[in-house]
């Protein structure tokens, strides 16, 4: 496997429903006209996601989706067919009939008891699914075929056995089993006398803005679930189960991964969590949030998205591919379809860990995506695993995106989070591998993290366990955000990158040490166990193996150019060298198979005839040697196995699940005599026993144990290793070691006490029964149809052209092809543009060197002969423009610069343009345009870049009044601790920084909205007027608020009206200023640039309608979004004039011609980019308030955390002083009642 090996005994968990609320994976894509969208989602788990996708998407736009979904569980995708299979006969009518199935389905696919009628329904629809399900062939030719498809025959077939196993009847025994399973996890920790004694927060999430407030209502829904059983408020469900005395255990969530009628949900797990909650929040009232209230909204949108999807279906607009399996694993099976693969085939041979079924694809799977979609995989096997595996799928389009999501806190400061999760400078690994995470680019968001940041504080995690800290972090290539490179829709790749070997050497050993320092550097390891005891992070898990390394190196090579030979000769070197790691040493022999595998680079003893050659370690023996090590054929690489009896197991086995831990596993050859442990992690295991091949050609095959630890056959160790270790010294000294991984755990302290220091659970010489040699990995035996694809030959440059490992086939060689003259390229054909990238000591980017030649005979390098003086500016975040007199020219960069800081060397023929990168706290780069619109295909298909997108009549509208408490809440939390210290300084407000001028400003937008102006409290303002200086700008007429459902923040829906001379000639501003109550926000230029670039974006966010031929953003001679940015000057096109108006306040309706719709975000800062203001939120918060009360004075305005006094008569609203409750008792009188 890709990934270590570990024993998680625990792991039979199994998660019916989503643990965070449905997102949609177009956020950030728009669907295009009859085009088709290719969507991979890994580890997507139950159905929520696609479903609340395609319902957000309920226009279709003509287009097709087509979902390609992998989990490891194969009763995930059994209990999701079952419900979509199902939903396709609804007939859309919306009458009793479709109602009475949608609820069926609600009650069968969410509670854990049903009744009789529902479970003889399961078994009705079951029975069709069986029938079809008996072949792939069999399959296609049914009702479901067109629209349900399976990777391969064995992910069908694991899938039919739970499907199976629905139609069995229970006995008693079972039945009574699973409900005394549900009784004891209810019971268990979690309750004190009949009261609740733990509180869960993790509901929060789902209520988006209302978060705090919402924590009593969702911990209230989780117990109630677990208690009876029924989903929270659905009353009339629990009373049909009374009548049949407790109904029927449901067959759909009883089960387990390894065992369909064993019951494995765990405690925490609950519905309700999976939907969209905040409107259920939204009222003023004290009281919580009552569980029909919950139950009915979570049933709406259960009942639209499935109506939604049957619409889909009907159209044929949809197609789901599904895949069993290991994620990691199946991704890089993808590439091999691809035929231009990171790693060999024999990486990732089998499905899932514990499992000997090979990986067997259907080549028709599609292998390059707009949208990858990862789940929270990196919590389980590390972002660096991941990565590489996914990248190379994503096609390369400006509105392609890849999604990481952890739920994992992953550094003590979440602003280094990234850093700590890359084990690298964020910039440098972002070139090497061609995506980046856009917040570290972009210095906005419209995701508020309100709940994330009062996690703990509401419910501080136990001792020893994991912290939690959910980010949902987009991945793009950097450039494609620039509308000057991505403008035509078509951009093309860069062509490869320079780096320095050496510098690239220095980068790759310094990831090397960052991703094995936790586990294996001794000068942190008490520091490190003190941390696992107490708060343990999500790296504290181990997550890489060497191979790791290898492929991370594989993957840098598809974007950069270099001396490969040279640089992992230096790697190489540097890593034989270091005394950092205490088990460094043991597991260079991993290092060197696997970089010579992937054909990265030649080691001699791994091509030659492995006899008789000379060692480190002695010379190896001849051919004197029984079984495979004496064959005529012997490769230099062969496959070891090392069959562990079970009674060795018991060290695991005879355990609680809740003691055995997590210890990873690794196989090591050693020597006693000779040599230490030669450590190999990247290590496959399943239970079963090994039977030689019909053809004795030192093939062996694997009669698998499908009971896997809950049966009783041996456990198979098996992987690569170099022969020549197996031929030095005496046979009978030469051994395999199942090892327990050491590293600073617990885990490794009770197993050494228990095995040992060396921690060897079974160890066998090469003479013993219990050590198996063979030319290739063992496979199950697999039908003529269904062979893996052939590998390709090797070619590198380094290696001589006849070069072979051992007899197999290795991996073809990964693709350097780009551009030769990088996006956009220019006019004269004989120019050519390449780039270096220069790297510092630390391995941080110290510049990105662009190098333009011209033709010898063209105009350009003629004035460069003459001396002509050249001048350069910073066009765009990756563009500098270059001025010759009356020649141009456009030098791009493949990540956003800081042009202030640009460096100009002129050549005869050439030029070369030096600056330094920047990021989102840093000069330059997207800070020339941090609300970035580009056209995504090169049709006027416009489309926010950086902005998630919403369906604002889709998105639930908060009703007035508002409580004013969670509204500031959701502000502040949006908020940095370096703005909070500049707004608290004496700073002058000219002086402070644009974009915090703005942050501030759009709260007013909101707050004068609900009556919660500063100035005037109380007062609705709708308009609210931009000017700079005294030149009147913009109308911004706000209409409502919004819940974002995706975000879990809010928008203004609004409408904007550009004063431009038209509107000023209609005779309508003065009138409308006249009529309307205002607000003016004054801003400077700086800031006026940032709005005209924000209004773009909020309209493409939102919009409805199509870009007209006519449309100023397709015709303006410079291209540019924002049309302009100075004030009376409009930045965005007409197309959008009139459209949605019927929203637009009544008073203003004059203006509907000229006004266009927009939403108006709250601009989140980043958690994992900068300190947020409520990070240090005191531990004493409760569920019932926020952790530092706020009151507002009801004249002014101010905010203060105390000092307040209420008014003596209707105690409500309050006042700085006697003074302000006087100047505001004219307007308060009237409302005001004891």
């Amino acid at each position: 496997m890709l990934t270590p090996t570990v024993v998680d005994l625990a792991k039979g968990h199994f998660y019916p429903f989503g643990n965070t609320p449905a997102v949609n994976f177009l956020r950030d894509y728009r669907p295009s006209n009859s085009d088709n969208v290719d969507i991979l989602a890994l580890g997507c788990g139950d159905a929520r996601n696609l479903l609340f996708s395609l319902w957000s998407e309920h226009k279709g736009n003509g287009c097709k989706f087509n979902f390609t979904v992998c989990d490891l569980n194969p009763a995930v995708f059994a209990r999701n067919i079952f419900l979509l299979s199902a939903i396709q006969t609804l007939s859309l009518d919306a009458g009793d009939a479709d109602y009475d199935l949608l609820s069926r389905l609600w009650r069968i696919y969410y509670h854990l008891f049903i009744t009789q009628d529902d479970l003889t329904f399961v078994k009705q629809h079951v029975s069709h699914l069986r029938a079809a399900s008996g072949s792939l062939e069999a399959w296609l030719q049914s009702p479901f075929g067109s629209v349900f498809h399976f990777s391969s025959e064995s992910t069908l077939m694991e899938i039919r056995s739970f499907w199976n196993s629905y139609s069995e009847l229970r006995t008693t025994d079972q039945d009574q089993q699973v409900r005394q399973s549900i009784v004891s996890l209810h019971v268990g920790d979690w309750h004190i006398n009949g009261r609740i004694a733990r509180v869960t927060s993790h509901g929060m999430r789902s209520a988006g803005a209302h978060s705090l407030e919402s924590v009593d209502s969702m911990n209230q829904a989780l117990h109630e679930f677990w208690k009876t059983g029924v989903v929270a408020g659905n009353f009339d469900d629990v009373a049909m189960l009374r009548r049949e005395n407790g109904g029927c255990v449901n067959p759909l969530i009883s089960g387990s991964p390894t065992c369909p009628t064993e019951f494995a949900v765990p405690y925490g797990v609950e519905p309700l969590i999976g939907y969209h909650l905040a409107e259920a929040f939204s009222s003023t009232q004290s009281v919580p949030t009552s569980m029909d209230v919950l139950a009915k909204l979570a049933k709406s949108q259960f009942f639209d998205w499935c109506r939604s999807f049957t619409l889909c279906v009907k159209s044929k607009s949809v197609s789901i591919m599904c895949h069993t399996g290991e994620a990691i694993n199946f991704a890089h099976a993808l590439q091999d379809l691809r035929g231009s693969p990171t790693l060999p085939a024999d990486t990732h041979r089998y499905t899932k860990p514990w499992c000997a079924t090979q990986l067997l694809l259907e080549p028709t799977l599609t292998s390059q995506f707009d949208i990858i979609d990862t789940s929270n995989i990196i919590d389980y096997h590390g972002i660096l695993n991941v990565l590489p595996a996914v990248t190379p799928l994503l096609k390369h389009a400006p509105c392609s995106i890849l999604y990481f999501e952890s739920l994992l806190q992953a550094a003590e400061k979440h602003e280094s989070t990234l850093e700590t999760l890359l084990h690298a400078n964020v910039t440098t690994i972002s070139l090497l591998l061609g995506v980046t995470p856009v917040g570290h680019i972009l210095d906005t968001t419209t995701d508020s993290f309100e709940s994330e940041e009062i996690f703990d504080r509401v419910c501080p995690p136990t001792t020893g366990c994991l912290a939690q800290l959910r980010l949902r972090i987009p991945f793009r290539s950097a450039f494609h955000g620039d509308r000057e490179i991505s403008r035509d829709g078509t951009c093309k790749p860069f062509s490869l990158l320079q780096i320095d070997p050496q510098e690239l050497a220095g980068f790759f050993k310094q990831a090397y040490l960052s991703m094995f320092r936790e586990a294996e550097d001794t000068s942190i390891r008490n520091a490190v166990m003190l941390r696992k005891m107490n708060r343990p992070l999500a790296g504290d898990r181990f997550f890489y193996s060497r191979l790791s390394l290898v492929t991370l190196v594989a993957a840098a090579k598809r974007t950069v150019q270099t001396d490969w030979k040279a640089c992992i000769d230096a790697l190489m070197q540097s890593i034989e060298n270091d005394r950092t790691l205490i088990l460094g040493s043991n597991g260079m022999q991993e290092l060197y198979l696997h970089f010579h595998q992937t054909g990265l680079w030649d080691v001699p003893l791994l091509r030659a005839d492995p006899r008789g050659q000379m060692t480190p370690y002695g010379r190896t023996r001849s051919r004197d040697e029984s079984g495979m090590l004496g064959s005529d054929d012997l490769p230099a690489i062969v496959h070891i196995a090392l069959v562990v009896p079970r009674s060795k197991l018991r060290i695991f086995t005879d355990r609680p699940a809740d003691q055995v831990g997590t210890p990873g596993l690794r196989l090591t050859v050693f020597n006693d005599q000779l040599f230490d442990d030669f450590n190999f992690y990247a290590i496959d295991t399943f239970f079963g026993r090994l039977k030689e091949a019909p053809a004795a050609n030192g093939e062996m095959t694997i009669d698998e144990d499908p009971q896997g630890w809950s049966g009783t056959s041996d456990l198979i160790v098996t992987c690569a290793v170099p022969t020549w270790p197996l031929l030095v010294g005496n046979r009978k000294d030469v051994c395999l070691g199942l090892v327990v991984n050491s590293n600073a755990s617990f885990d490794t302290v009770q197993y050494s006490l228990h095995l040992g220091f060396r921690t060897q659970v079974f160890t066998a010489n090469l003479d013993s029964n219990h050590v198996k040699i063979f030319a290739r990995a063992p496979t199950k035996a697999v039908s003529a149809t269904a062979q893996p694809p052939p590998n390709s030959a090797m070619c590198i440059d380094s290696i001589d052209d006849d070069f072979q490992v051992s007899d197999e086939k290795p991996a073809p060689e990964i693709s350097n092809k780009g551009s030769d003259d990088g996006p956009n390229s220019t006019t004269e054909s004989a120019e050519t543009i390449s780039w270096v990238v220069q790297l510092k000591n630390d391995c941080t980017v110290q510049s990105i060197t662009a190098t333009k030649a011209f033709a010898p005979n063209s105009e350009t390098s003629h004035a460069l002969k003459k001396g002509t003086a050249i001048k350069i500016s910073q066009i765009s975040p990756c563009v500098m423009e270059l001025s010759l007199e009356q020649l141009t020219h456009r030098i791009v960069f493949p990540y956003p610069i800081n042009g202030m800081k640009a460096k100009l060397t002129r050549n005869p023929v050439s030029i070369e343009l030096s600056a330094p990168t920047s990021n989102s706290i840093e000069v330059g780069g997207y800070a020339m345009n941090p609300f970035p619109v580009i056209d995504q295909n090169g049709t006027g298909d416009f489309l926010a870049w950086g902005m998630g997108r919403v369906d604002i009549d889709r998105q639930p509208l908060i009703k007035l009044p508002v409580d004013h408490l969670w509204l500031e809440g959701m502000f502040a939390t949006a908020s940095t601790r370096a703005d909070r210290a500049l707004n608290l300084s004496d700073m002058d407000y000219s002086r402070k920084p644009a974009m915090l001028k703005l942050r501030e400003g759009l709260p007013l937008l909101f707050m004068g909205l609900v009556g919660l102006h500063p100035r005037c409290p109380g007062k609705i303002f709708r308009l609210y007027v931009l000017t700079e200086g005294d030149k009147v700008d913009a109308f911004i007429i706000s209409n409502a608020i919004h819940h974002d459902r995706d975000s879990g923040s809010i928008f203004l829906d609004a409408f904007v009206v550009p004063l431009t001379p038209e509107v000023a000639k209609s005779g309508l501003v003065q009138p409308t200023l006249n009529a309307n109550r205002k607000e003016i926000i004054d801003t400077a230029r700086e800031e006026m640039i940032l709005w005209k670039h924000l209004i773009p974006a909020a309209v493409e966010r939102c919009r409805t309608w199509e870009h007209k031929e006519t449309c100023e953003y397709k015709i303006n001679t410079t291209n540019t979004i924002p049309l302009s940015t100075f004030a009376c000057r409009s930045p965005i096109c007409t197309c959008g004039n009139g459209q949605d108006t019927n929203h637009l306040p009544p008073e203003f309706k004059p203006l509907a011609a000229f006004a266009t719709r927009v939403a108006i975000p709250i601009i989140h800062a980043i958690p994992y980019m900068v300190a947020m203001m409520l990070d240090k939120l005191p531990n004493s918060t409760s569920s019932q308030t926020p952790a530092a009360p706020r009151d507002i004075c009801g004249h002014c305005g101010s905010i203060k955390f105390s000092g307040l006094k209420a008014c003596t008569r209707c105690e409500k609203v309050k006042y700085c002083n006697h003074a302000c409750q006087k100047a505001a008792w004219k307007e308060h009188k009237k409302v005001c009642k004891r």
